[in-house]
């Protein structure tokens, strides 16, 4: 039931797909992961010809979450969903990672790691030890120079530690966690933007490619 972008395009012809995390400063897709379990979804595309029909837009996304939740237990709210500087803005949130993978047809768990193992999870995989205590600004980012790759851990390790909680999640796009990185999975070309932001690096090529990715954090 994604609202995926062949649809939109369906609706309001061929856009370029770009998001943000609570910004009109755009330039890429993100998924952010609050403390109580929920999930946000910030996207906008571009919006700018005179025949792309904004109302047509808000009714499709309506139509869409009606017609899933008909079928579906969980909640799905829309929070922002307008055109506005050549810009269509829309912004989901989901009750809880299970609706958000659900609606979109994708991975998604978050929890602790005995939860995700008992769910099926495996953790037998080396995980990138993050460093990224550096001085933070007010609003709590840390900047690039200033985190450090540490080294490679085991996740036989890692699963001893109660205190990390874990995002899984099946994407290409900006991770936002609730807490410190601590770990992330090793086999995913990723950068770290802040103490809580991962970047998943896509080759130009292969800009649908979506990896499953674990976020540790505390």
């Amino acid at each position: 039931m994604k609202i995926k972008m062949a649809a939109l395009c369906t609706a309001a012809v061929t856009l370029t797909l770009l998001s943000a995390c609570g910004s009109s400063t755009v330039t890429e897709n993100t998924v952010e992961l609050k403390k109580d379990g929920s999930i946000v979804e910030y996207t906008v595309e571009e919006f700018s010809a005179s025949y792309y029909d904004a109302d047509e837009l808000a009714s499709f996304v309506d139509a869409e979450i009606e017609s899933y939740l008909e079928e579906n237990d969980g909640e799905i709210k829309v929070s922002r969903n307008e055109v506005e500087d050549e810009n269509a803005y829309l912004t989901l949130k989901y009750d809880s990672a299970d609706t958000y993978a659900d609606f979109n047809g994708t991975e998604c768990f978050a929890g602790s790691i005995v939860q995700a193992q008992t769910v099926g999870y495996d953790f037998d995989q080396e995980f990138l030890d993050v460093n990224a205590d550096g001085d933070e600004s007010d609003d709590g980012s840390v900047s690039v120079e200033e985190i450090v790759i540490q080294a490679v851990v085991p996740g036989s390790v890692l699963i001893e530690d109660d205190d990390l909680q874990v995002l899984i999640v099946r994407s290409s796009v900006n991770i936002v966690v609730p807490g410190k990185i601590q770990y992330v999975s090793a086999d995913i070309d990723v950068e770290i933007q802040g103490t809580d932001t991962v970047v998943i690096q896509t080759a130009a090529d292969d800009s649908s490619s979506e990896e499953l990715i674990y976020i540790l954090y505390k």
